[in-house]
């Protein structure tokens, strides 16, 4: 028993705007389904298209691949031969067979799906649906090609250059290529006009209803339908006398007989055959061009003088717009191609933006060719066939890829002419006037880093450069030579990238440059990122060859350029290229390196390259290291091909490694990534890992810990708020001039934790202050050496000089931020200035800095001073022989000067209201405090200014709270400040991508 049949598929088709949607809401009142999800109405439609839109965007993208997208010049020509064999097109096959099969299981009766790009691939839907078992049947809609041009003009001039004259041939063709492809399919032509005439709409619906549903439709089915057609849709009608362009003869003959087709004639199927016989006959694939009317005299004369001429059939590479541009006393009533075949060829005039009469004349001349007459006949006659370059944008060996290539060559395409033409359409909006312009620009001086990030940063949409455009590469050949953009052969990194690229077993590699004339096989290597200006011209020979490979990331933008690049992609079983014969052996002997699995059991953390006397004094276990690794000398790619061999060998054997203030060429090559994993890597085993300095072996292992626990952010700030007890405190009660009690215009916050030794320096520096009505605020946070009974003692002596005076504990200690943030809530006056206890403040700090703040804007929160810095054991003015002191907190108050670090010291005056505003200071682990006030005070819209003048002592010293724990946790204090101020550009922070990021 044979399987049931599949319920026929019924293709709605006509040329664009000729009433295809009108059909399409009639075939559901009638009971035939358009499944799938249908385009949406717009302005044009407002009720909707009835087009599936994977269908759609299915045909309209194989269009664009085959160089013939329907509504620009090239949609008027013929199918490429063989155009079915094409790469996009058996792709584009394979997706409609999973849609057809999918539909074809879920269908009971008829269905439908309309789309009028169906006219120009009937054969493939023909293809396709044979092999699936599915039937089809056409309905044709017809519309007058008057009324065609008059909506196509409306809808596309300004979107895809829409013409008259290209309106009627676009007609032409798709109602020409339906019927010549239709051949023995069931087909029903519809007349749109019918639809609006009571007297043949009944009729239209009945016979549509017949034909899709093998049955004579219902009544209340054909009401339904006939209610769906209302006189508002039909728009674009014009007298003949206002249409744009007179309509050429052949295409009112053929809408005649498509409309006697549609009326249902007894002899239908006969005039249907000699129909097609008579669009089938030669000469009838295109319309020729026919004189406007109402010319001028001289005007006719240039018409039948052109026409004694010996011609060819433009195609698409006639652009009347250019060639106005390039004669622009040619009168409105002129036709620029009758003109060019008159006298225009000779004026040298270009007919096509990327057409050059002389350059075309000189590459048929060396060819041993001899052009006569318009140089633009002979390109279409010979030129076209013989690969022969129109002009110097055209890269004739690029044409010799691919049948797809030579299409879009037919169709004056850039992307067909040249590699780099999709990208310079795609930048230029698809204007190919200046994208012709662009391209000429690349080819002289290359892509500028601009261009490149323009190219890489376009929307995928942009780009009509279709995948077919680079197939896929043949097999390899066993023997090589090996081009590498980037480096060359003594790189170890090469051969790390090598062993990730398809090579056939025992691939060898052939040494030295190929000539031009070479036999053998180049492939190419494309590791670093493109290079900009001139170095980037040698993309053009990448273009050029079947084998590149390049890393993965750079995939994207170098298909963008017309170069088959394939990824190189690390973690996938090798090719064997680095497992060397005696590879260990022969390492040791050339290169004087341990066995690797020797070395596996004795160097858990492996460090290559030093950051300095410091960090080569603290390498012990489990931290091992190769000080001296970039002074190795490779002298032959033998050797290199065995130092990325040992490497690898490390990696594999779980040896956790580390690059060290890797260089330009590690960071731009990335050549560590290349190494294999582990087969079984323990817990917390990371690929190779880069750090720049400072860094400190205790560091390193606490981010290798973090980064093997996945990155985690870190969490979020919180400030302690500890308690307090007072232990002494002054308020003095002596008058200013004129008997007014004084209050303190600015005070001195001290935060105290065990600076025994060194706090009364800093309250001597207080004391010695010029400014009179002072407050001093000093906060102890849980002081372990007695600091806060010399503070005591000292303001039992002295306090007394201030006008008010306070000395607070902390019940335990709560950090740098918690002891300013109590200082501040303690003071009284309108400005505070910061002073840890192991600084000093000169006798004109506060004086100088509160003068300057009382003269500035509302919106000045900060007036910091230059700040000395002294090394502990150093005399200050040392002279240059020793380490003389040097100034800090000197630029400006500018945000583009903290994008990347903290500029400032905390001794500065801070204005208080402003501190309250953004929430004090926050804790940071590891410091970095004031650095994070500063960022919330720019972002609240705070500014400060600059005393240029020194007025206060920083002592740099081993004890302080930047040596003992934020150099020992920069990068856990960086990710701090990141997370926090997104706007920051902390280079500590990248984490895992930390060393190998491009300055």
């Amino acid at each position: 028993m044979s399987p049931p049949e599949s319920p026929s598929l019924i293709l709605l088709v006509g040329m664009h705007r000729s009433g295809t949607s009108l059909l399409g809401s009639l075939l559901p009142a009638l009971g035939v389904p358009l499944p799938g999800d249908l385009i949406a109405g717009d302005a044009h439609n407002p009720e909707g298209y009835y087009e599936r839109s994977d269908i759609t965007a299915l045909q309209e993208q194989l269009l664009i691949a085959m160089g013939q997208w329907w509504p620009s010049e090239a949609g008027v020509l013929h199918r490429p031969e063989g155009w079915l064999d094409f790469p996009a097109v058996r792709s584009a096959a394979e997706s409609l067979d999973r849609l057809l099969a999918q539909e074809q299981r879920r269908q009971l009766g008829p269905w439908a799906i309309k789309d009028p790009r169906t006219c120009l691939l009937l054969p493939l839907w023909r293809q396709v649906a044979a092999q699936r078992g599915v039937p089809l049947k056409l309905v044709l809609s017809v519309r007058d090609p008057a009324e065609v041009m008059v909506s196509l003009l409306q809808r596309d001039r300004r979107a895809a250059g829409m013409t008259a004259w290209r309106a009627q041939r676009l007609w032409w063709r798709h109602n020409r290529a339906l019927l010549l492809d239709a051949a023995d399919l069931p087909l029903l032509v519809v007349d749109y006009g019918a639809w609006f005439d009571p007297s043949t709409c009944r009729r239209q619906l009945q016979a549509l209803g017949l034909f899709c549903l093998e049955a004579e439709p219902m009544s209340a089915a054909l009401e339904a339908a006939a209610a769906c057609i209302r006189p508002g849709h039909r728009r674009s009608r014009r007298s003949r006398a206002e249409l744009p362009q007179a309509l050429h003869p052949r295409l009112r003959r053929l809408h005649r007989a498509l409309q006697e087709l549609a009326a249902g004639p007894p002899d239908r199927e006969r005039r249907q055959r000699r129909l097609v016989r008579w669009l089938a006959a030669p000469g009838r694939q295109q319309i020729p061009p026919i004189a406007p009317a109402g010319r001028s005299l001289r005007s006719q004369l240039i018409h039948r003088r052109a026409s004694l001429a010996p011609q060819a059939e433009v195609g698409p590479w006639f652009d009347p717009a250019h060639y106005r541009r390039q004669a622009p006393g040619l009168g409105l009533d002129h036709d620029p191609l009758c003109h060019y075949w008159w006298r225009g060829w000779r004026e040298q005039r270009s007919p096509h933006p990327a057409f050059e009469g002389d350059a075309y004349r000189l590459a048929c001349r060396n060819r041993g060719l001899t052009v006569r007459g318009a140089p633009l006949r002979h390109f279409l006659t010979v030129g076209l066939a013989a690969g022969i370059p129109p002009s110097p944008v055209a890269e004739p060996r690029w044409l010799a890829g691919t049948l797809q290539r030579q299409a879009l060559w037919r169709a004056a395409r850039l992307e067909g002419l040249h590699p780099w033409g999709a990208a310079a359409l795609a930048l230029e909006g698809d204007d190919l006037q200046q994208a012709v312009e662009r391209l000429r620009h690349w080819q002289r001086q290359g892509f500028s880093a601009d261009d490149l990030a323009a190219i890489a940063a376009a929307p995928p949409g942009s780009f009509t450069l279709p995948a077919a455009l680079l197939p896929d590469p043949p097999p390899l050949p066993q023997r090589c030579r090996l081009q590498v953009l980037g480096t060359h052969l003594h790189d170890w990194q090469v051969h790390a990238w090598l062993q990730h690229a398809p090579l056939p077993p025992g691939f060898s590699l052939i040494e030295g440059q190929a000539p031009p004339e070479a036999a053998e096989s180049v492939i190419a290597l494309v590791l670093s990122p493109l290079p900009p200006g001139p170095a980037s011209l040698q993309l053009l020979g990448l273009a050029l060859l079947p084998w590149v490979f390049a890393r993965a990331e750079q995939v994207p933008l170098l298909r963008r350029l017309g170069i088959n690049a394939q990824p190189l992609e690390p973690g996938v079983a090798p090719n064997g290229w680095l497992a060397v014969e005696e590879a260990e052996a022969e390492a040791a002997r050339q290169l004087g390196v341990p066995p690797a699995a020797a070395l596996a059991g004795l160097a858990p953390i492996l460090a290559f390259g030093s950051l300095g006397a410091e960090w080569e004094r603290s390498l012990a276990p489990p931290i091992w290291g190769w000080p001296e690794f970039d002074d190795l000398a490779i002298e032959t790619p033998q050797q290199a091909r065995l130092l990325a061999a040992w490497l690898d060998a490390c990696n594999r054997a779980g040896i956790q490694l580390v690059r060290l203030e890797p260089p330009g060429s590690e960071r731009l090559l990335r050549g560590w990534q290349a190494l294999m994993p582990p087969s079984d890597p323990a817990p917390g085993w990371l690929p190779p890992q880069g750090f720049v300095a400072p860094l400190s072996a205790m560091e390193l292992q606490g981010e290798l810990r973090w980064r093997g626990q996945g990155a985690p952010a870190p969490p979020p700030v919180q400030t302690p708020r500890p308690a307090h007890t007072l232990l002494w405190a002054w308020q003095g009660d002596a008058s200013g001039p004129g008997g007014m009690v004084q209050t303190p215009t600015a005070a001195v916050c001290i935060s105290l934790h065990n600076y025994a030794d060194r706090i009364t320096a800093a309250l001597e520096s207080v004391l010695v202050q010029s400014h009179g009505p002072l407050e001093l605020i000093v906060v102890d946070d849980a002081s372990e050496d007695g600091g806060e009974q010399r503070c005591l003692a000292w303001l039992e002596r002295h306090g007394q000089r201030f006008v008010r005076a306070l000395l607070v504990r902390h019940t335990g200690n709560g950090g740098l931020a918690a002891a300013r943030n109590t200082a501040f809530r303690l003071a009284q006056a309108p400005w505070c200035f910061v002073l840890d206890a192991d600084n000093l403040l000169h006798p004109e700090a506060v004086a100088a800095c509160l003068r300057l703040a009382q003269a500035s804007p509302a919106d000045i929160a900060v007036v910091h001073p230059l700040v000395e810095v002294l090394q502990d054991g150093v005399l200050q003015g040392s002279d240059s022989t020793g380490a003389a002191p040097s100034l800090i907190s000197g630029r400006s108050w500018q945000r583009c000067h903290f994008l990347d670090r903290n500029l400032l010291d905390a001794m500065a005056l801070v204005r208080r209201s402003a501190w309250d505003a953004v929430g004090g200071y926050a804790h940071i682990p590891g410091g970095w405090e004031d650095y994070d006030f500063w960022c919330k005070l720019m972002e609240a819209g705070y500014q400060g200014v600059l005393a240029p003048q020194r007025l206060a002592t920083y002592h740099r010293h081993p004890e302080s709270m930047l040596a003992t724990a934020t150099h020992q946790r920069l990068r856990l204090v960086s990710r701090h400040l990141q997370q926090r101020h997104p706007w920051l550009q902390l280079s500590l922070a990248a984490g895992p991508e930390e060393g190998w990021t491009l300055a």
